[in-house]
């Protein structure tokens, strides 16, 4: 089939129109058939032609996936499945070539960001990445990079947070959630404890409202030490200490009851 004359279209592409149809395709097919330099197609070539389009269609646009930011091997194959392709090797095995699925820059830079703008620790960055399929040692290589100093900064912020905000648990339940969430956050307990073992909290009112609110609710139904035994239980199942508790409730039943 004759080539009427062929047009540049974009960045990348080329519009080819025959004496019946246009094919729009892009410079790595024009290159691999050099179709500059001939003047007619045959149906067989246009055929081919077609096939290589819509695989440089496809990996024309898993650069633009990549470019928005770094992407994983991983993410790259989920992408392709859904632009309908299963016979994705040789796209991947050209990604590689072309240097957009280096998993050493990808990983150095996951680690920074995660451990920069996210709460996220060591361990849950190691968990994540490996989920991910990537090789252990690259990971580990890759958190050792986190200075010892930069993680103990951070977490002590998150901690100190987390009992600013505290107006509802004594300082062993506060300080119990405090341990599973920053551990849950994927720091290691070990450093979590040393941090916390610094904290003093102060529970005294919180202890007195919530023992003024047991207080309130059971007055009416029990009375004397009976009274004072159910508050001193509830109070306990907080964890606050025994001490303080008796304390609190002296100063609210009223010193008359003895425990």
């Amino acid at each position: 089939m004759k080539i009427m004359y062929i047009r540049k279209i974009g960045k990348n592409k080329y519009e080819i129109l025959l004496e019946q149809e246009k094919i729009r395709t892009y410079d790595t097919v024009m290159l691999k058939y050099q179709i500059m330099l001939k003047k007619e197609l045959s149906e067989e070539l246009i055929k081919e032609i077609r096939e290589e389009t819509k695989k440089a269609e496809v990996y024309d646009k898993a650069i633009q996936f990549l470019n928005r930011k770094l992407r994983s091997e991983r993410e790259v194959r989920e992408f392709l499945k859904t632009q309908g392709i299963e016979q994705m090797e040789g796209i991947i095995d050209q990604l590689r070539s072309q240097g957009f699925l280096q998993e050493d820059t990808y990983i150095e830079a996951y680690i920074h960001d995660r451990f920069s703008f996210s709460p996220d620790g060591p361990n849950k960055l190691r968990e994540d990445l490996l989920k991910q399929n990537f090789c252990l040692e690259k990971v580990e290589n890759g958190i050792a990079k986190i200075e010892e100093k930069e993680i103990e900064k951070k977490l002590l912020r998150l901690i100190q947070k987390k009992i600013n905000s505290n107006h509802k648990y004594s300082e062993m339940y506060c300080k119990q959630k405090v341990l599973e969430g920053m551990q849950q956050l994927g720091y290691s307990r070990y450093m979590i404890e040393s941090i916390l073992e610094k904290f003093e909290l102060d529970h005294s009112d919180i202890l007195e409202k919530e023992a003024r609110k047991l207080y309130q609710k059971y007055k009416s139904k029990k009375e004397g030490k009976e009274l004072f035994m159910i508050l001193q239980q509830k109070l306990y199942q907080k964890k606050y200490p025994i001490e303080d508790i008796n304390f609190v409730l002296k100063k609210i039943i009223g010193e008359s009851i003895k425990y």
